[in-house]
């Protein structure tokens, strides 16, 4: 019984540290619209540095009829250019796909920017993230200001015409509620006084053992 309540203890502590740890890398993250246009080529943001921006861009229903009137059942690229505001250029292609449709109603569905490959990067002004399936930077310290996207039109081959939104996003990241800290903080010392208790509880019975007299014949 000494030593179940020990390890119960143990247990419960180990389930509190093991709270705190995965509640300390939860992050919320939030998408605040810095800028945004409609049916337009480019657009442009006053970027703050050190902060991690996203850009979004949707298509239109041109690209959708385009994409599903021409049986596309690969990605199709579009090109475009990130400038600093000290004119360092970032060239990039955005690759657009759209799921067969489930409505007998439309044609398609849109196509949506699944992932982006970057010819050039100035990495003298952003850090890119070349993982994330949007256009995804931060500022380097020291070359905040306006930046521009700008969709190459010339180089649009499979359909025509501009998305329908170009959107900054800016990335801003939360901590977990610190309402859940203390919980994970009552389960450790829990365990740790229930562990106390049973460690002492077993002290106690070894020392009666020892004290036992001993009978003689």
């Amino acid at each position: 019984m000494r030593k179940r309540l020990f390890f119960s203890g143990i247990i419960i502590m180990l389930v509190g540290i093991a709270f705190l740890a995965v509640m300390s890398n939860l992050k919320n993250v939030e998408k605040i619209k810095v800028s945004n246009v409609t049916d337009q080529w480019q657009i442009s943001a006053n970027l703050t540095e050190k902060d991690t921006y996203i850009i979004d861009i949707l298509s239109s229903s041109r690209w959708r009829d385009d994409f599903s009137n021409a049986g596309y059942t690969e990605e199709q690229p579009v090109e475009a250019i990130l400038t600093s505001p000290d004119g360092g250029e970032t060239e990039l292609k955005g690759f657009f796909l759209a799921r067969p449709s489930s409505s007998e109603w439309y044609p398609g569905t849109f196509p949506s920017l699944i992932y982006v490959e970057y010819a050039k990067i100035d990495n003298d002004s952003i850090e890119v993230d070349e993982s994330y399936p949007q256009v995804r930077f931060t500022v380097m310290q020291g070359h905040g200001g306006f930046y521009t996207l700008r969709i190459i039109e010339e180089t649009l081959n499979w359909t025509s015409g501009p998305p329908k939104e170009i959107t900054f996003y800016r990335e801003v990241i939360h901590g977990v509620n610190p309402i859940f800290i203390p919980i994970g903080g009552i389960f450790c010392l829990s365990g740790l006084f229930t562990s106390i208790l049973g460690a002492r509880a077993h002290e106690r019975g070894i020392g009666r053992k020892k004290l036992k007299p001993r009978l003689h014949h």
